[in-house]
């Protein structure tokens, strides 16, 4: 990974740390201070690295795992922040990354809500992974 490369990944989890969303090509040009087409080719070479996904369009980023910066409706809940998960598996890593709280670990369940206090998982369900994670990045927005 150039240092680009690193500069780039690190802005956008702090940008979706911060704003609760995936941040634009010009989003990233004008955090970090680099022309657009230097961010362009630096997410194109995270995203063929499999470390992020960018949205259909090609101008903003849809996921850096765990986070979503698109509405899927997996949840995690800390404190008065919401952050989208891109499945419940990632519901759950961000509550690791970010502190207690609660994951909405299925969007057609509402009722489906695993919650963390104190690092203590408590469970309430099962966590299903329709595809096998060696068929993830076949097409990893549905994943």
């Amino acid at each position: 990974m150039t240092p680009v490369e690193r500069a780039v990944r690190a802005a956008v989890y702090q940008w979706i740390i911060d704003e609760v969303r995936g941040p634009s090509v010009d989003d990233l040009a004008k955090a970090i201070g680099s022309p657009p087409e230097v961010i362009r080719e630096a997410l194109h070479s995270l995203e063929d690295a499999h470390l992020l996904a960018m949205t259909p369009a090609r101008d903003s980023v849809m996921m850096a795992h765990p986070f979503s910066g698109i509405e899927t409706g997996f949840e995690a809940v800390v404190g008065d922040r919401t952050w989208n998960a891109n499945c419940a598996w990632d519901s759950l890593a961000i509550l690791a990354l970010m502190g207690d709280g609660k994951a909405l670990a299925d969007p057609l369940d509402p009722e489906l809500v695993w919650s963390v206090s104190d690092g203590v998982v408590e469970p309430h369900g099962l966590i299903h992974l329709r595809v096998p994670a060696k068929s993830f990045w076949d097409d990893i927005g549905f994943t």
